[in-house]
């Protein structure tokens, strides 16, 4: 683990972020290392502190590199004059941080359902748990490339940060299953493969042991297939050229309950495992949108 630290944040970015929110985490961040912590506004904010830390001319065509701004938060680390940057640098758009009044998991999902969700934590801890889990990505043993690594490390940074967390939240259980309601429809409608990770995490959060050992591959597969299945049954049940979020949730829980009536026969035993979690996970972060289209 990194010893040092010196964790900022570059108010200047920001439109007046609150400073409780923001030091609590700060606070938090100091046990991981060098960590800078960044909220940025708009693209010109984001290549300004790039600039400011790494140097824009030591970055091949950064135009091109950062052409398009991720939505969640993300961490960077580099070089700059051929040696590593002092800190590791988590940057937060700012209309997901918590002065925003956005909740993140709505915003990581959206808007599919709803832009105020039910949860069994808060909106904040959650918020709190995607910071501590870019933090984990600062640490030397997640630098790496490939498929199978950036899976795994996603799966360990999920857990990781819920292991800091529960050391000091009253409802640690609650906080387990938001992870997993979020994982499990992130993966199933949006992620791309190195976050196809809900069943890991789910595992991993609930001290389940799946039947057998689940690989990297097998996972993405089966979310894949999962994906596949959920969007042509929400393609068939669409009155227009995109399915509405009903629609959608509609054709997940006609899914499942064909699953339950053993009138569905998915290609695994985990893609109907993902579907059945993917219901239950629209039940618990948007109840009223999933009682309003539940055919069961």
């Amino acid at each position: 683990m990194l010893m040092s630290v010196t964790t900022t944040l570059a108010q200047a970015q920001t439109d007046g972020t609150p400073e409780p929110a923001i030091t609590k985490i700060k606070n938090d961040l100091k046990s991981y290392g060098d960590i800078d912590l960044y909220v940025f506004k708009d693209r010109a904010a984001f290549l300004a502190i790039m600039d400011d830390t790494l140097g824009l001319d030591n970055i091949a065509s950064p135009e091109k590199a950062f052409a398009k701004l991720p939505r969640s938060p993300f961490t960077i680390t580099g070089r700059k004059s051929g040696k590593q940057i002092p800190s590791c640098q988590i940057f937060v758009p700012a209309n997901i941080a918590p002065q925003s009044g956005n909740e993140i998991f709505a915003q990581l999902m959206r808007g599919w359902f709803g832009q105020s969700l039910t949860y069994q934590s808060s909106a904040e801890q959650t918020f709190e748990w995607l910071i501590h889990h870019e933090a984990r990505h600062c640490m030397p043993e997640h630098y790496g490339d490939g498929d199978a690594k950036s899976h795994a490390d996603e799966v360990d940074a999920d857990i990781f940060a819920f292991n800091a967390l529960s050391k000091t939240i009253k409802n640690p259980n609650g906080l387990a299953a938001d992870i997993i309601a979020f994982r499990m429809i992130t993966a199933a409608l949006f992620a791309d493969a190195s976050h196809m990770t809900g069943l890991s995490v789910k595992y991993g959060l609930t001290a389940i042991d799946p039947q057998e050992m689940l690989t990297a591959e097998q996972e993405i597969v089966a979310f894949r297939s999962a994906r596949k299945l959920v969007f042509a049954r929400a393609r068939a049940l669409a009155t227009g050229v995109n399915p509405t979020n009903r629609e959608l949730t509609r054709a997940v829980t006609e899914l499942r309950e064909e699953i339950d009536q053993g009138g569905l026969n998915p290609p695994s035993p985990l893609v109907s495992e993902i579907l059945m979690d993917l219901d239950d996970a629209i039940a618990h972060l948007a109840p009223k949108l999933h009682q309003s289209v539940a055919t069961r």
